[in-house]
């Protein structure tokens, strides 16, 4: 039955990963728990937490995302910071216990993860994703892994977006529907 989770009385959100959770409070810093092995909760350890830990340098965010083994806050500058395993190509090297500014996007106005890829929708409605792409999940033609965001290809009216395990999909202002990977 559902227990509650302690040290998590103002959450403004909640998104669940493949082993961990983090959550947006009313003041915008964000906590997570769970799984973290690869850094992905954010508090500069490599250790599982049951209870939830203040993600580092985190204060403004406005939404959060989780993946298999990273996670990702949009800021209310609408940038993006993501920390977590160095596979999903958030950085080169180690794997990141504390969120990295991810260059090369700003104006972001919504943040998804798949498993090991990420996707951003801008504020002039196009999408741009990065991570793992092996199976051309980052939209943008090829099946390469990319560390900086690509723009997905022949999108720009997009009005909400998802994202899946390998593939990511797009609402359109037209209400319809484009998904690739």
């Amino acid at each position: 039955t559902p227990v509650t989770v302690s040290g998590i009385s103002t959450a403004a959100s909640i998104v669940t990963g493949h082993r961990h959770t983090c959550s947006v409070l009313s003041n915008g810093s964000v906590k997570c728990w769970g799984s973290g092995d690869y850094g992905q909760l954010g508090n500069g350890a490599t250790s599982d937490q049951s209870t939830p830990v203040s993600v580092s340098g985190v204060s403004t965010a406005t939404q959060v995302a989780v993946g298999a083994y990273h996670s990702c806050a949009r800021l209310s500058d609408s940038t993006i910071k993501c920390w977590g395993m160095s596979e999903n190509r958030i950085d080169s090297g180690n794997n990141k216990t504390t969120p990295l500014q991810i260059s090369g996007i700003s104006n972001v106005t919504q943040v998804v993860s798949g498993n090991e890829h990420i996707c951003a929708r801008l504020s002039d409605s196009t999408i741009k994703c990065w991570g793992y792409g092996g199976i051309g999940q980052l939209g943008n033609g090829a099946t390469t892994d990319q560390s900086t965001p690509v723009t997905v290809s022949g999108i720009s009216n997009a009005t909400q977006i998802s994202a899946g395990n390998h593939f990511s999909c797009a609402r359109l202002s037209d209400s319809t529907v484009k998904c690739w990977g």
